[in-house]
């Protein structure tokens, strides 16, 4: 099982590795857009939509995405010299799709884990894909364009949370972080996960222009954020009674069981660094 979870994380690395550094940035925004279909599946099938509700469901999660990249056409058809309109329009969008995600992490989530009425409801069910999967995929994107540098910070982030929560979890974890949601989770994981991405923070300060104090708060919130978004997903799969959302990835599960912790996080991560003005200026070329 380990070795099969090590093989198939790899090939992965390599796969976003090849399309992250290619000089053409189609790869890897057809990447993206070819994970925004697996997981907008994946998510369907744990909610268990059908008929027309899954219609409006797809309908309602790929026309942002459409649309995004229609305006990223535009902008690369002309050159960057498009309009000014258009260019405000490249990042106000993502914005306004980070602030809807931002309302549904912060209170819909929270509630639906508490009371169990949102996620069993049709008439939110729609709009999952909307809230979850869209925000990240349209953030994803604008980053990679205005600065892919930027764009590596969460993902490194994010897999060494993961990956330190869950080693120290598995060597020091007795008290569970929620029972009823995750069993396999623990405080001292978490804990783990906190103290590794604090160092990870102070390590990455020698590769990149940007403060302690900024990196040190994307550390504490990248952990956070990626920890819930990864206990919101045990507790949708819960409620549909699965153990992984899929079998895309051997050894892994469903790819929506490998990225859980993107949806909230880079959304919010995209809204930090506006609200600070980040403008990564690398000292790792890439």
């Amino acid at each position: 099982m380990l070795k099969d979870r090590i093989i198939s994380a790899l090939i992965l690395l390599l796969i976003f590795l090849a399309s992250y550094l290619s000089k053409n940035p189609t790869f890897f925004l057809s990447l993206i857009l070819i994970a925004s279909g697996i997981l907008f599946y994946e998510l369907a099938k744990m909610l268990k939509l059908k008929s027309l509700a899954l219609y409006v469901y797809w309908v309602l999660s790929i026309t942002p995405i459409i649309f995004f990249y229609f305006l990223i056409g535009l902008d690369i058809f002309t050159l960057n010299e498009s309009t000014p309109y258009l260019k405000s329009f490249l990042i106000n969008f993502p914005i306004l799709m980070s602030l809807i995600s931002l309302v549904f992490w912060f209170s819909l989530a929270p509630i639906d884990i508490m009371y169990k009425r949102i996620s069993s409801n049709v008439k939110f069910k729609i709009f999952y894909g909307y809230f979850l999967v869209s925000p990240m995929v349209i953030v994803t994107a604008i980053i990679f364009i205005q600065n892919k540098a930027l764009l590596l910070l969460p993902f490194i982030m994010i897999w060494v949370a993961d990956i330190s929560a869950y080693f120290i979890g598995k060597k020091f974890g007795k008290n569970k972080l929620a029972k009823n949601i995750s069993p396999g989770k623990t405080i001292e994981g978490a804990l783990g996960g906190f103290v590794c991405n604090i160092i990870c923070a102070s390590i990455l300060v020698y590769f990149f222009a940007i403060s302690f104090y900024i990196m040190f708060l994307f550390a504490i919130i990248v952990t956070a954020i990626s920890i819930f978004g990864d206990i919101y997903q045990s507790f949708l799969k819960r409620r549909a009674n699965v153990k992984d959302s899929g079998s895309f990835i051997p050894g892994h599960g469903g790819l929506f069981d490998r990225l859980d912790s993107f949806c909230p996080t880079l959304p919010i991560f995209f809204l930090v660094c506006n609200y600070f003005n980040v403008e990564i200026s690398q000292r790792l070329m890439l």
